[in-house]
């Protein structure tokens, strides 16, 4: 099966390249994973999926940038909704633009919420564009490089997965029983302070 899915990758040529570009607007994380170890095994370029990364990653925030500030001026719910919901993080784009949004590029999940909240608030393009260029840049280096270098121990990692398992299974039983415990304590003492 992996000598098929890799037969197939080889094949699309210059073709995998367009989708890696185009799944950094949407999932980068899994995307960007994924093909760097692919690039580790020799079966795409590293260097040249590094630049369509990167330049992906700026395109996608750059489009998210201006689905926000489109909302903030087509979308009175929208308007409604951010102003109830985004104080916080309102408070620390116009404080730490930068640290905002370099921090929550790593965040799962908030990232495109604050590109959408730094276009709604017209943050200033410039400084928006320069700031996501390096968190692009800086981005893509360690995910890609987590996934290029890994390659070398997941054999070892793949041996040690299954007793993981079985240690996050344990830690979720004792967790579910001292909660139970905890419950019990609790009960016993409310029971005693109405008697």
């Amino acid at each position: 099966m992996e000598t098929i899915f890799l037969q197939y990758i080889s094949n699309l040529g210059w073709l995998i390249y367009v989708i890696v570009f185009i799944g950094m607007f949407v999932e980068g994380d899994a995307i960007l994973f994924t093909v760097f170890y692919l690039a580790s095994l020799g079966h795409l370029d590293v260097w040249l999926l590094f630049g369509i990364s990167v330049i992906g990653v700026i395109v996608g925030d750059m489009i998210w940038y201006r689905i926000g500030e489109h909302l903030e001026k087509r979308s009175e719910f929208f308007r409604k909704i951010a102003a109830k919901m985004t104080k916080t993080i309102d408070k620390r784009l116009h404080k730490y633009p930068f640290s905002t949004l370099c921090i929550t590029k790593f965040t799962y999940g908030i990232h495109h919420a604050v590109l959408l909240r730094a276009g709604a608030m017209h943050m200033s393009l410039k400084k928006y564009f320069l700031t996501m260029s390096f968190a692009a840049i800086t981005w893509t280096s360690i995910i890609g490089g987590l996934a290029y270098f890994s390659s070398l121990s997941i054999e070892l990692l793949k041996r040690y997965i299954r007793y993981g398992e079985v240690g996050l299974l344990i830690g979720i039983i004792l967790f579910l029983i001292i909660m139970h415990l905890l419950s019990k304590i609790g009960n016993k003492e409310v029971e005693s302070e109405n008697i």
